[in-house]
């Protein structure tokens, strides 16, 4: 069973006790950790040599580059994140004041930032979405069919779009040459109009600009399903989606399940209903913080996974599988705290893990970037002893 094959059969829970990691995605300072402590990688500059050792082959998950969320531009995809904007921002310096910069961020915004690292979480100081005269300019960055959206040889692997080396029988072939499960990063209604105007000042025009507020998603809604169409009708099919929302804190949602069943839920049908005329497998909800209000609405209309099931915010797993059953592929939900302590509590995450692999339907993950106070040491013997509840021998790949 190859890749893809297994990410099929995990999705449609017909593989049990099958531990597919699906990432391990870190903060890149715990890559450089990580290196210091005896990791065997030698290029920390892209993710092929990581995945490889820590994952190999058997746990690959590839995207098509065509952006309708937030995304990574800094190095293996990290901050700074910008939104599905074409042309981006060019990062222009305004002034310095002492250890940061006052700057023009990629999307728009005017950010107090440290000198030195850009990856830390800026002070905002103004967003480029403040009224309507301002939304209609930033819509014109909104264009699902702008050039740059789609440059020569998107549909095309090549090693250069890959989070793992190319297979060299499929470097120039058409995406449908694959054996891993393909994605594309698709939809953001809540979370991009956060990052626009900030989410102080979206939380006010819900009640002062309601219409506004609409419009936004509404666009964010035409910008991501264009864009998935096209995808489609140019004969690429996926395996998943990525579906950022991070509308969440740890006490429950930003805004009321009643706005989201009245405002976002027509729009994700729509998206939806197309996804599902695809046969996409796994319609995957990335939202931080607390989801248990979310979760049923997102499952009514037809979004099947959610990403990363937090447990620092409140987010139980084990409950969820309860709760859904097979309506929900759960991604996510091992606590990075207890990988960061002592094998008792990396032993108690596993045996979590146990219990949500016994009808498939689960892909371990951290539940969020792995930070960097998780030590090498601990991530492969998680690693390893998640891998020994495999009943399929080709998946027991232990490391050294």
């Amino acid at each position: 069973m190859n890749a893809r094959e297994r990410f099929k059969a995990i999705c449609h829970f017909e593989r049990p006790n099958d531990p597919c990691m699906w990432n391990v995605v870190s903060w890149n300072s715990t890559l450089e950790r990580w290196a210091q402590e005896g990791m065997p990688v030698t290029n920390l500059d892209n993710m092929k040599q990581v995945n490889m050792h820590l994952l190999g082959y058997q746990d690959q998950k590839e995207r098509i580059g065509p952006k309708a969320a937030l995304y990574g531009v800094g190095k293996n995809g990290q901050p700074p994140y910008v939104t599905p904007i074409d042309p981006i921002f060019e990062q222009k310096v305004i002034r310095e004041e002492g250890e940061h910069l006052i700057l023009q961020d990629f999307d728009g915004s005017i950010v107090e930032r440290r000198k030195y690292d850009d990856t830390s979480i800026p002070r905002y100081i103004q967003y480029p979405v403040r009224d309507w005269q301002s939304w209609e300019e930033y819509r014109k960055l909104l264009n699902p069919f702008s050039p740059g959206r789609w440059p020569p040889g998107w549909d095309i692997i090549t090693d250069d779009k890959l989070g793992w080396p190319v297979k060299p029988e499929q470097e120039g072939k058409h995406w449908e040459a694959r054996d891993f499960p393909l994605g594309m990063t698709a939809l953001s209604l809540y979370g991009c109009p956060r990052n626009y105007m900030g989410v102080e000042n979206l939380s006010y025009a819900l009640y002062d600009d309601p219409k506004l507020v609409e419009e936004m998603v509404e666009w964010q809604a035409y910008l991501g399903y264009e864009m998935i169409k096209k995808v489609f009708d140019a004969g690429v099919t996926l395996d998943w989606v990525w579906l950022w929302e991070d509308m969440a804190y740890k006490g429950g949602s930003l805004v009321s399940p009643a706005w989201v069943k009245r405002v976002m839920v027509p729009r994700y049908r729509k998206v939806v209903d197309l996804l599902r005329s695809q046969s996409v497998d796994a319609l995957v909800l990335d939202c931080d913080g607390n989801v248990d209000e979310l979760l049923p609405i997102w499952v009514d209309c037809g979004i099947n996974a959610i990403y990363p099931m937090e447990v620092a915010a409140g987010n139980d797993s084990l409950q969820a599988r309860r709760r859904f059953g097979k309506d929900l592929v759960i991604v996510g939900g091992v606590d990075k705290r207890a990988l960061a302590q002592g094998q008792r509590e990396i032993d108690a995450e596993v045996a979590k893990c146990r219990e949500l692999l016994k009808h498939g339907g689960f892909f371990p993950s951290v539940d969020h970037h792995i930070p960097p106070d998780i030590p090498y040491e601990n991530m492969v013997y998680f690693l390893n002893e998640l891998r020994k509840l495999s009943e399929y021998p080709e998946t027991r790949r232990i490391l050294g």
